[in-house]
């Protein structure tokens, strides 16, 4: 049997671990954005979140599909790494929670405001809405990317002594800059080498940008990526799925063979299309 093919259920679940960049250049506004980078990433999560609750839910309740993490990494004063779940209030301090416990245990609501069209003008209204937050925006120190990968590995590693059979966990690494503690691809092969019985656990990568540069979306080769940094993201990701390639091309992205999981020069549009086509596995649920 093909790899990747383990339909996601209570008995064979499913793993996403988000890593996140809290950097201080994460202050800096996202491309094309008025935001910045932190806030914008913050506020995709929660909504990935909040979506993927709502995926989850069943007659019963939010089903027990899914384990998800939110690791963020930065440094203190005298540059000493900081990693640490970042789910704040009931999972505070939780490296992976099932998305029930998600669901029904977001840190707050807080009210808002989103534009819809009027069914009956067609004109652009603001509407109240309600929104749930997990996560919060921090923006300080530097970039210790091996030191969060090497995280990242032992949390995987236990999760999936525990769950053999099932799909292997999805890795989503956003950052806006280079490692600051070494060379990260030997821990991203690492992350890589991880495996259930489905196929290896599968690392992406989406770098943001300040800039409003053209963005590149799961490329196949590195010849034409722009920089060091770009092409060391490259090597870090995965190859995607056949699934994952396939559901893509179908979203009309023109994919080469052997295009790899990473975005390079996102803005909030990129980095929102990244989240959902990472985790399209998820969609799936029955």
């Amino acid at each position: 049997m093909s790899p990747y093919q383990t339909q996601i259920s209570r008995q064979n679940k499913a793993c996403f671990l988000f890593l996140l960049d809290q950097s201080y250049s994460m202050e800096e506004p996202l491309g094309n954005s008025g935001g910045r980078k932190m806030d914008e990433l913050v506020t995709a999560v929660n909504l990935w979140l909040h979506n993927m609750a709502i995926r989850a839910a069943g007659d019963e309740g939010i089903r027990d599909w899914i384990d998800v993490g939110v690791i963020g990494y930065r440094t203190d004063a005298a540059a000493r790494p900081i990693i640490q779940p970042v789910l704040q209030g009931p999972l505070a301090g939780q490296p992976l929670v099932s998305i029930t416990e998600v669901g029904n245990h977001p840190a707050r609501i807080e009210s808002s405001h989103q534009m819809i069209p009027d069914a009956d003008t067609g004109q652009m209204i603001q509407v109240p809405c309600e929104t749930p937050v997990w996560i919060d925006p921090v923006a300080d120190g530097g970039t210790p990317m091996c030191h969060v990968l090497h995280y990242a590995h032992g949390v995987l590693s236990q999760w999936i002594a525990q769950h053999q059979q099932s799909f292997p966990p999805i890795v989503i690494h956003i950052t806006d800059g280079e490692s600051q503690d070494g060379d990260p691809i030997p821990y991203a092969d690492a992350i890589k080498a991880l495996a259930t019985a489905d196929g290896n656990v599968l690392l992406l990568n989406c770098h943001l940008s300040m800039s409003a540069a053209d963005s590149v979306m799961f490329p196949s080769t590195d010849q034409a990526l722009p920089d060091p940094l770009a092409r060391t993201l490259f090597h870090m990701s995965s190859v995607l799925p056949e699934m994952m390639y396939r559901s893509a091309v179908s979203e009309g992205l023109p994919l080469q063979p052997q295009a790899r999981g990473m975005a390079f020069n996102a803005d909030m549009v990129v980095l929102l299309k990244f989240l959902d086509m990472g985790t399209r596995a998820a969609v799936n649920l029955r």
